[in-house]
């Protein structure tokens, strides 16, 4: 039976017993029905984790006894970002849902030219913090010990100063997912790149990128790459591009 795995914002000690959060005790008593004896796996989301046994449950305080620290975890060696522009709340969900499963490391949102909206002071917090509990959940499901980093940002131009604030190295290979893509798709980025450590995705909103958005991309390095003759969803083209990344450059064809 595969082990449950609970997310932990405390420390954890190295031995000893840690009582969870109510949180997640309501879920192991009155969701799972988990009972004393049985194994868990706990995560901080940086990087840590642990086995351990519960030893207290059905109380509203379930306490667990650390047994060991869990084996490598199911991280890409390849450091993938995706920059997604605003779109429908649950339609930016799955995007995150899905690219945290496949191994991306940072989450961006911003505003493009076509989104719908733009996120700002006590909304962009309340919206950050859903999708923390989002990819919270989806790591504890796919394996992972890191929860990507996540950041809202104004518009294109300020996506563009962060990266190149960041970014110093030259080592970054930059993706613009676009219908058009001027013929070339992301098995010929290959061809021209074929060693790449650090990738970065930039997906449009349902309408699409401006073409004064894609002209200005593509003039700060980023490559247009089209994904095909078929016209894709939000969340289809962001998992399409993701998973070719992962295959092309990442763990996915390991």
């Amino acid at each position: 039976m595969t082990r449950k795995r609970f997310f932990v914002e405390r420390a954890v000690p190295g031995e000893g017993t840690i009582d969870l959060g109510v949180d997640a005790a309501h879920h192991i008593e009155h969701v799972l029905r988990l009972r004393a004896g049985e194994e868990v796996e706990l995560i901080d989301g940086v990087g840590g984790g642990w086995l351990g046994a519960i030893v207290e449950a059905g109380t509203g305080t379930v306490r667990v006894r650390i047994t060991g620290r869990l084996g490598p975890p199911a991280e890409s060696s390849l450091n993938l970002s995706l920059a997604l522009a605003f779109s429908r709340a649950d339609r930016m969900d799955l995007v995150l849902r899905q690219a945290t499963e496949i191994g991306v490391n940072r989450f961006i949102a911003f505003r493009s030219r076509r989104s719908q909206y733009a996120l700002t002071g006590r909304a962009a917090g309340k919206r950050l913090e859903r999708w923390q509990r989002i990819a919270r959940e989806a790591v504890c499901q796919c394996g992972r010990l890191n929860v990507p980093e996540m950041v809202i940002l104004s518009d294109v131009r300020e996506l563009l100063a962060k990266i190149e604030q960041r970014e110093r190295s030259g080592n970054l290979l930059r993706i613009l997912a676009f219908e058009r893509g001027n013929g070339k798709g992301i098995v010929d980025l290959h061809r021209a790149f074929p060693q790449c450590t650090e990738v970065m995705v930039a997906v449009g909103p349902e309408g699409g990128w401006s073409s004064e958005e894609a002209e200005l991309l593509t003039r700060n390095g980023f490559h247009a790459v089209h994904l095909g003759p078929r016209i894709l969803r939000l969340e289809t083209a962001a998992a399409i591009v993701l998973s070719s990344v992962q295959l092309l450059w990442g763990d996915l064809g390991a």
